[in-house]
């Protein structure tokens, strides 16, 4: 038996840690967990990302999802009126939604596992002119469609702060 590398440590700490994070962020009661557990999915998908020598992508992470998103969310959150909205209950459908979501995903681990994966012979890593040119050639549309999100998010937390005004 051979003792494990410190990178084959890590990428099943940061696998556990986004499982864990994920399956708390949806089935907490409390809002505020949730969204701090959503922080930690976040953050560990940032960490696999560092491992698969993607830094500048793990820095987005970080920046664009954890310190944007997740922080319009606990803003807009402490902005509304406590005990202005009630839990939603699935009632009946709680099942039927249960073994839709754990079909489907092991739908998607399996074609996961039988999909080969490619075989890239030089990473470009640290080449950000490469990721520049693919983010304003190839793939503009979903670079634009980013700034929607972010674009969407600040109206969001807008039109909360208006509300509370009035």
């Amino acid at each position: 038996m051979s003792i494990p590398a410190p990178a084959d440590i890590l990428f099943w700490f940061f696998a556990a840690a986004a499982v864990g994070g994920a399956a708390y962020a949806v089935t907490s009661a409390h809002l505020i967990r949730s969204i701090l557990a959503f922080g930690a999915f976040l953050t560990a998908v940032a960490g696999e990302y560092y491992l698969l020598a993607a830094e500048f992508v793990a820095l987005v992470q970080i920046f664009v999802y954890v310190g944007g998103v997740l922080v319009l969310m606990l803003f807009a959150l402490m902005l509304s009126t406590p005990g202005e909205s009630q839990p939603s209950s699935l009632g009946r459908w709680s099942p039927a939604v249960g073994v839709t979501a754990v079909g489907v995903g092991a739908a998607i681990m399996i074609a996961a596992w039988h999909t080969p994966l490619p075989v890239v012979k030089e990473p470009a890593a640290g080449r950000l002119d490469h990721l520049g040119q693919a983010l304003l050639g190839d793939h503009v549309v979903v670079f634009e469609l980013v700034g929607v999100l972010l674009f969407a998010a600040v109206v969001t937390a807008l039109v909360a702060v208006r509300g509370e005004r009035r």
